[in-house]
């Protein structure tokens, strides 16, 4: 029998952590996620905020939020950021800034970002992305951690410094041709990873070298203290200082349906 709830359909797990020497608040990126009803699942987003840019962890929340509480998964989404905008400008407008300040504000704050919805009844996922925010979907059915999707970007070396951003201040521009959506099957046991673009890579990297971490990943990681020892041993072994953020979601399908596939 299926279970009711999203919360027994998908072990949903998050680890994040600031650019080494820097504080939990100047932590720029970001991430959100909620129980849906209609399809029963969840809805998960992360964003990365660009340094350079200003206000940009404001902009990566409200991304990250805008698309939780969403209804939609489509390209659609980012014709509806009009309110979201509309709150990063209110939100700086009580702010006294320096000229020098207020100047780069108007230019906007810009950011990554990946919406993933998963419907556990139907045991299907759709991913939404601008940037190099990576999904990356790994089977467990059969124990060999086979990487099944990589999403947007497929291997380390497609990732670059200058990444397809989203703005704050909409200026007519169409992001059509910078929007990525993807689809996928889950079958009972796989692991969906959702990565900040450092740790995305880092990730592949390590895949593409021989030296997967999919099953320290799926079976190691659970506290703050796991990631931070898997932190640690990247920074030691070619993990680019970034801020970093992680979702890790293990789906439960019906082991009856698992079976007939």
């Amino acid at each position: 029998m299926k279970h009711a709830t999203a919360a027994n359909e998908c072990d949903i797990k998050v680890f994040c952590c600031p650019k080494s020497g820097n504080s939990l608040e100047e932590y720029e990126d970001a991430w959100a996620h909620r129980q849906t009803r209609t399809p029963v699942g969840i809805r998960v987003a992360v964003a990365d905020g660009a340094t350079e840019s200003s206000f940009a962890k404001l902009w990566a929340v409200l991304l990250a939020e805008s698309y939780m509480r969403s209804e939609v998964a489509g390209a659609e989404f980012f014709a509806r950021l009009k309110p979201a905008r509309r709150l990063w400008r209110r939100r700086l407008a009580g702010r006294p800034l320096p000229w020098f300040a207020s100047e780069k504000a108007e230019q906007g704050a810009f950011a990554a970002f990946l919406g993933v919805q998963i419907d556990a009844h139907k045991n299907r996922w759709t991913a939404l992305a601008v940037g190099d925010c990576c999904l990356m979907q790994v089977d467990d059915v059969g124990k060999g951690m086979r990487v099944v999707e990589a999403f947007p970007l497929q291997k380390s070396s497609q990732f670059t410094m200058s990444p397809y951003l989203i703005g704050s201040r909409s200026d007519g521009e169409s992001l059509n041709e910078r929007i990525q959506i993807s689809k996928g099957s889950l079958r009972d046991g796989d692991m969906l990873l959702l990565a900040t673009d450092a740790v995305a890579a880092w990730l592949l990297r390590q895949h593409e070298e021989g030296r997967p971490l999919w099953k320290w990943l799926y079976r190691k990681l659970g506290t703050p203290e796991s990631f931070a020892a898997m932190v640690a041993y990247g920074r030691k072994n070619g993990l680019r200082n970034d801020d970093f953020t992680l979702v890790r979601v293990i789906h439960h399908g019906s082991p009856v349906e698992a079976k007939e596939r």
